[in-house]
């Protein structure tokens, strides 16, 4: 990565009734790979982590918390062919976008959660492709 690439972090539920819902925290992904997050609030702080995959791990909440990406990627995937996507369409299973999972709002009469959601990272299109490739893993290599 060649430039520096804004980010914040939006919470759906608040597991710790900490940070609460919506925007929690601002976020840059360096150059180099590591990330600083600056948490709003009454008790503002700042973190820094090794990279992304370390911060979401700690602060998405299984699925709760999802990082959105608010400058584009500046060293994207080769195009795709994607008839819809002007610039084509990452493949399912490489790319610079990844996937997202998150636990949805939706509960059951016991208050447990009953869907996952599985988004690609920063509002990229979703192609048929992508929605078989995701089945068969979840499937066990089963459409």
């Amino acid at each position: 990565m060649t430039e520096s690439r804004r980010f914040h972090l939006q919470r759906t539920h608040d597991v710790t009734g900490v940070s609460g819902t919506g925007r929690v925290a601002n976020g840059v992904l360096w150059p180099d790979g590591t990330v600083s997050i600056r948490w709003a609030g009454d008790r503002p702080s700042t973190v820094f982590w090794d990279d992304v995959a370390h911060a979401e791990a700690v602060h998405g909440h299984g699925g709760h918390t999802a990082i959105v990406w608010d400058d584009p990627d500046p060293d994207p995937a080769p195009a795709g062919d994607c008839e819809h996507c002007p610039d084509g369409h990452t493949p399912a299973d490489s790319g610079s976008q990844p996937w997202h999972v998150r636990v949805g709002p939706e509960r059951d009469g016991d208050g447990q959660p009953i869907r996952l959601y599985v988004e690609r990272s920063a509002g990229a299109h979703v192609a048929d492709a992508d929605a078989e490739w995701i089945r068969a893993r979840l499937n066990g290599g089963k459409p």
